[in-house]
């Protein structure tokens, strides 16, 4: 049975500035359900902010906007982006300490990767984990390429081609956005075996690597096996 959200609730939700008539406002970004006017998830943002009130016996933020009372579950706080947030939510850290769950990374070794998505994220794409052979944290830049009539998303790794020892060790992925998921046509992992991880709230259909994966949300499957 599929839930029932109470009527203006926000998930996936961080708040954040934004520019407006020469100052900064701030705005409310996530997931939107049972909202008037807008379709079940669908992602964009509140209107400005008025107030920020925490209720603890339902366990959430309520954002007030001009409007609209909005309901943010602490479970559902997009912890990553709230991090980087100017605005500090009250209690967040002891509330973030209950609630927020990072990617397990137990039993990954430097010939694993990870790729993270979310239907709550644009192009999907959450983060990529990896490891560089001397055991330090791998690092990535991941960028959309807007396009005529398919936009694609491009992820690569700390280092350009050139300064790779060997040509199997450059990170190169890169896959094009449909409805519903994406498909690979660029999938160089350094040698890695690619695990994808969805942490959104509906299945994602993957294509480009082999049989079509129906990835459902909390499930994480072996994409690609390297010898």
């Amino acid at each position: 049975m599929e839930k029932q959200y109470k009527r203006n609730t926000l998930r996936h939700w961080y708040l954040g500035e934004y520019e407006w008539q020469g100052g900064k406002v701030l705005l409310a970004y996530g997931q939107f359900y049972n909202r008037p006017g807008f379709y079940e998830g669908m992602n964009g943002h509140t209107s400005i902010v008025q107030t920020v009130k925490i209720n603890h016996e339902e366990k959430e933020f309520e954002i007030q906007t001009m409007n609209n009372l909005y309901h943010c579950s602490f479970d559902s706080c997009f912890f990553e982006r709230q991090d980087d947030s100017p605005y500090k939510l009250p209690e967040y850290e002891t509330i973030k300490a209950e609630y927020y769950k990072p990617v397990n990374t137990e039993g990954l070794s430097k010939n694993d990767m990870v790729l993270v998505v979310a239907d709550y994220n644009d192009y999907y794409f959450e983060s990529l984990i990896y490891q560089n052979p001397d055991g330090s944290k791998g690092k990535y830049s991941g960028y959309p390429h807007i396009g005529m009539f398919t936009d694609t998303f491009l992820i690569n790794g700390d280092r350009e081609p050139y300064e790779y020892d060997e040509e199997s060790e450059y990170i190169d992925i890169r896959y094009s956005v449909s409805e519903g998921g994406f498909e690979f046509y660029s999938l160089s992992t350094g040698g890695r075996n690619l695990w994808i991880e969805n942490r959104g709230d509906s299945t994602l259909n993957i294509y480009g690597c082999g049989t079509v994966i129906k990835l459902t949300p909390g499930r994480r499957v072996l994409a690609l096996k390297k010898d």
